[in-house]
């Protein structure tokens, strides 16, 4: 269950974070205990934008990370979403490579 899970349990079903160059002050990052999360699968060939499935190592609970970016003049903007999956829908990813 994720409530019981040291690592889920830190984790809302969906969180996002973002990056402005030049913009610091205004920067978010995802939650640090998501580095503990284990990539499962590269569901994109590598690129600069990333898509994979991610995997709790403690409660085996799938999570969709996903990265895009916006080239600015004056610099770019990063952006990162990990998303929680329910029961069922990592198969999609795991057995045809897409959701």
């Amino acid at each position: 269950m994720i409530e019981s899970c040291s690592i889920c349990s830190q984790i809302a079903d969906k969180e996002w974070a973002a990056q402005k160059y030049g913009w610091e002050e205004n920067d978010t990052w995802l939650p640090a205990i998501s580095s503990s999360i284990k990539v499962v699968r590269e569901l994109k060939p590598p690129s600069s934008r990333t898509t994979q499935l991610w995997q709790c190592p403690l409660c085996s609970t799938y999570y969709l990370y996903e990265t895009d970016y916006e080239y600015l003049v004056n610099g770019t903007e990063d952006t990162q979403t990990l998303t929680r999956l329910k029961p069922g829908q990592a198969d999609a990813y795991l057995f045809h490579g897409s959701g």
